[in-house]
């Protein structure tokens, strides 16, 4: 496959996992909830657990939160090829900081699936203490607990890995590392989710604000993707291409 053809299939994979990423977003934890609807937990249990996360999916049937998990967690290799995209802007490719931010964002979209799986796992035993006899609870928040630390690490993690490279990477088209002109720094996927926390706090409750503060950074990211793509690939295929980065392993 010659160089114009892997960017321009770079650029689909990557609005194409993007799509899925959100749309996973919106059925695994789009929703927009009153944790006072829900006093089990906003007052028997507020003590045990964190009211906003056991209340966020309990409207949500097991096929939709199902569903939600699957759909981003088997697509997520789709955003590979747009972390090689981000790395092709670099003038200086064998650059310790180029390098670096490519590999944090190959790490990043490692750490994603599980992270978001987890969701599904935390719902579902959430909506099982909702529906069950009390006698059960002590057991099930018990394993609620667990679940919740699961994925406070691993999706927690993934989205920190995420947001400092993408700030790296703003940080580096601020000061000219790139390709790119500098005020693209400020449409990385870090600035374009900031810009959303006003309209979250704006909007008043409704399905698309669950939907916004669910796949906010998706959203961000598809954002991203489309505007260099529109904006910035005749660039890359002006230039001539290097040879990509490999890992040797031992």
């Amino acid at each position: 496959m010659n160089y114009n053809n892997k960017v321009k299939w770079a650029f689909i994979c990557g609005i194409i996992g993007a799509i899925c990423w959100i749309i996973g977003d919106i059925y695994v934890a789009g929703f927009e909830v009153n944790p006072q609807d829900y006093p089990l937990f906003s007052e028997t249990y507020a003590h045990k657990v964190d009211v906003g996360l056991a209340t966020l999916m309990l409207e949500g049937s097991t096929a939709r939160l199902m569903f939600g998990a699957l759909i981003a967690a088997m697509t997520a290799t789709l955003f590979l090829p747009s972390v090689w995209i981000v790395y092709q802007y670099f003038k200086e490719k064998n650059a310790w900081y180029a390098r670096g931010t490519y590999y944090l964002l190959i790490i990043s979209v490692m750490l994603m699936p599980l992270g978001h799986a987890v969701f599904y796992f935390t719902g579902e035993i959430y909506k099982a203490i909702y529906h069950t006899d009390p006698i059960a609870h002590p057991y099930l928040l018990e394993t609620a607990a667990g679940f919740q630390t699961a994925m406070y690490i691993t999706w927690g993690t993934a989205i920190i890995v995420m947001l400092v490279a993408y700030l790296i990477f703003s940080i580096l088209v601020f000061l000219g590392k790139t390709t790119l002109p500098r005020w693209v720094g400020f449409i990385s996927p870090l600035f374009l989710t900031i810009y959303q926390l006003p309209l979250k706090i704006i909007l008043p409750p409704s399905e698309i604000k669950g939907w916004l503060g669910g796949a906010a950074f998706n959203i961000s990211y598809l954002i991203f993707l489309v505007l260099i793509c529109s904006l910035f690939r005749k660039r890359l295929l002006k230039e001539k291409p290097v040879k990509s980065l490999k890992i040797s392993i031992a």
